[in-house]
């Protein structure tokens, strides 16, 4: 089972997320305030889940991401939709859904290796996605990787096999 560390700057809302984590019964192994404990962390651990703010103490969620091991993925909490990350962070914004939390949780955990970082292939294919999708359906590149991520845990794929749907719709409709 991956490791949970909740990263957040404010010790307080971090407790919180623990204790709504472990209310449903995920174990949290760590809570720190600083990316560099994350990075401490994280070293001694072979995969595991980063929950935190989009801003650390001492670094963004972006720059977490792009330190840490690829096996493990970040769920990033932001102010709002300005705030977007794509490659290796799921973002959710304030004020939190805890059902998406907690559906984000459970897919990541059901992951082997990383759920969310990306080869360039599967990239290009989620691009294709987003671009359909903001084709069809009038969307931001936002709204569209919203979409995507949404549809991923609700029906419980990866978000490479949503995006591949999306694109086989769309050429059925095209046919």
């Amino acid at each position: 089972m991956k490791r949970i560390i909740i990263a957040y700057p404010i010790k307080n809302t971090a407790e919180q997320f623990k204790t709504l984590l472990e209310e449903n019964g995920y174990y949290v192994s760590h809570i720190c305030a600083t990316g560099a404990s994350v990075l401490r962390i994280a070293g001694s651990l072979r995969e595991g889940i980063v929950i935190c703010a989009s801003l650390l103490r001492d670094m963004s969620a972006a720059t977490l991401s792009e330190n840490l091991s690829p096996d493990f993925d970040i769920i990033a909490i932001t102010k709002g939709e300005t705030e977007y990350y794509s490659d290796g962070i799921i973002s959710l914004c304030l004020p939190i859904d805890i059902s998406d939390l907690l559906s984000a949780v459970s897919v990541l955990q059901s992951s082997s290796g990383s759920f969310s970082r990306r080869d360039s292939s599967e990239r290009e294919i989620i691009d294709n996605a987003k671009a359909v999708l903001m084709n069809m359906k009038n969307l931001t590149e936002q709204e569209a990787h919203s979409y995507l991520q949404q549809q991923s845990m609700i029906t419980r794929k990866n978000l490479l096999d949503v995006a591949g749907e999306v694109i086989l719709e769309f050429k059925q409709i095209g046919d």
